[in-house]
């Protein structure tokens, strides 16, 4: 499984949570089959608009199987659930290794149509 988190900069499973999913500074990738790490630039953070949707599209390009984060908006919601992307919900979790960990032991819980950005 590939497994996509915003993250505030490239690091360590130590790295803390980016808050804002389609503003987020990168894109953490898990690969849940070798515990493997890596990241990549959000291409879409500075849009004046629309950033979620791009940021749920660069998931999409990446093939993402799992994103998890925050404060969904509701498109970028509806375009990860368009392309098969299980969305999870994240709570206290604020470093990578902490949201990895919960994802492993089933404790996230799938995220419903968010209402929309929280800034």
């Amino acid at each position: 499984m590939k497994i996509l988190i915003p993250a505030v900069k490239v690091g360590s499973f130590e790295t803390e949570i980016h808050e804002n999913f389609g503003r987020a500074e990168f894109f953490a990738i898990v690969d849940s089959e070798n515990n493997r790490l890596s990241f990549i630039s959000n291409t879409a953070k500075n849009q004046s608009s629309g950033a979620g949707v791009a940021a749920a599209q660069l998931c999409v390009d990446k093939e993402a199987d799992v994103v998890m984060g925050y404060h969904f908006g509701p498109k970028a919601y509806q375009a990860l659930k368009a392309a098969g992307i299980k969305v999870l919900d994240l709570d206290q979790q604020k470093l990578l290794k902490e949201a990895y960990n919960d994802y492993k032991s089933g404790e996230l819980v799938e995220a419903q149509a968010g209402p929309g950005a929280h800034h």
